[in-house]
């Protein structure tokens, strides 16, 4: 049996007081190199919360900076997006010292379609617990959010708390009549999980992370998480996955070994639930790690991702050297993730270069089908610098 609460507007500064004068806006469009319809949907408003004196909440300059590893999530004419987490610190970016260190927020945005236009709901939303790097999938009832990391009761920072992962499981969904976001909880997770890569394959949600995979039949209310066998590869965590109605499909995805070294996994595989099968795939020309992918009966479709292992690794050693000063310049002169966007042809097994991000690609951030078409929210641009940026792709 679950259980259903209503998570209710926060009191406080409300959003709309910081985005006063904000009209309905209408997607911009911006046609793809090869006839796809990239829409620029408002960005994502401010964190209203004021919960710390070291990040300017109630400035005049007080913007949304972006947030990785949002909830983000789709039904009916609204978007959904919640928690996250980036460093909001004045000056201080994520190799510079921050005093609160990755801080990771409760708050929650709803964007509102009506016909051709978006506008961010005008109330104060929270989840209870501050809460990035969930595996998200969209269902018609709502979002259904797995796992993730974070801090219990509301915001708060790595340098100053201990960051928990957790195996909590839960559908969230808008309320328009009473303006409130409705949580129903699910079975919890086998065990706590972070970065986890999940997709909708018919009613059952697949999830895959570390060296585990699992699935949750939505439809049965008895139901409890399913332990299945795993791909025939290595463990990996900050994988992609994507479902074509048929099969769950896992790509890419990172690994850290013990003396602190990268392996960036550019194999792909697919699951078949109906035969409890495994495929290997051919693999992709580069890491798509932390990158977005969207399926359909013709195939799956890959958005950025961060593949530049050399990078990894010198960072990784340069932190262990205590090299924050060569840290932060690799970190301040990284050039962004990967535009290109890769397609699968199911029928010849190959992945080939469709389309590209235009402009700096996001990566760290569920995807999001809402109606067929991909909304990707968020998310990072570069290693600790996050966009407020929300992008609808037409299919």
């Amino acid at each position: 049996m679950t259980a259903r609460r209503t998570v209710l507007a926060a009191s406080g500064l409300g959003i709309g007081s910081l985005l006063a004068g904000s009209p309905a806006t209408a997607a911009t469009h911006t046609p793809g190199p090869r006839g796809s319809r990239w829409q620029r949907l408002p960005d994502v408003p401010p964190n209203p919360t004021d919960w710390s004196d070291e990040i300017p909440v109630s400035e005049p300059y007080w913007r949304q900076l972006g947030l990785a590893g949002p909830v983000a999530g789709a039904h009916g004419d609204f978007l959904v997006v919640a928690g996250g987490a980036n460093f909001p610190e004045p000056t201080l970016t994520a190799s510079r010292s921050p005093k609160l260190g990755k801080v990771y927020w409760n708050d929650a945005f709803v964007l509102r379609r009506d016909g051709r236009s978006y506008e961010w709901v005008d109330v104060d939303l929270q989840i209870p617990d501050a809460l990035a790097y969930p595996a998200c999938v969209s269902t018609p009832n709502g979002v259904v959010v797995i796992g993730g990391e974070g801090f219990r009761g509301g915001p708060n920072g790595s340098a100053v708390a201990t960051v928990e992962k957790f195996a909590d499981v839960f559908r969230l969904r808008f309320d328009a009549r009473n303006r409130t976001l409705v949580r129903e909880d699910l079975p919890p997770l086998p065990r706590p999980l972070s970065y986890g890569a999940a997709a909708l394959v018919g009613e059952t949600v697949f999830v895959a992370e570390g060296e585990t995979f699992y699935s949750l039949d939505l439809a049965d209310p008895g139901a409890e998480w399913q332990t299945l066998s795993t791909w025939p590869g290595d463990p990996r965590t900050v994988a992609v996955a994507a479902s074509d109605g048929r099969r769950f499909y896992l790509l890419s995805g990172r690994a850290q070994h013990d003396d602190g070294s990268w392996t960036l996994y550019t194999d792909a595989f697919a699951y078949d639930p109906g035969r409890a099968r495994w495929t290997k795939l051919a693999d992709l020309p580069w890491c798509i790690m932390a990158g977005v992918a969207i399926g359909d009966r013709h195939g799956i479709t890959a958005y950025a991702g961060d593949g530049d292992v050399e990078r990894w690794d010198l960072i990784q050693e340069f932190t262990a050297d205590g090299r924050n000063d060569l840290v932060t310049w690799l970190q301040d002169h990284h050039t962004g993730f990967n535009t290109d966007v890769l397609g699968y042809d199911v029928r010849r097994d190959r992945w080939s270069v469709v389309d590209s991000f235009p402009g700096p690609s996001q990566v760290t951030t569920p995807a999001v089908e809402w109606d067929g078409d991909l909304v990707i929210t968020s998310g990072e641009v570069r290693p600790g610098v996050r966009t407020p940026a929300v992008w609808r792709v037409g299919r």
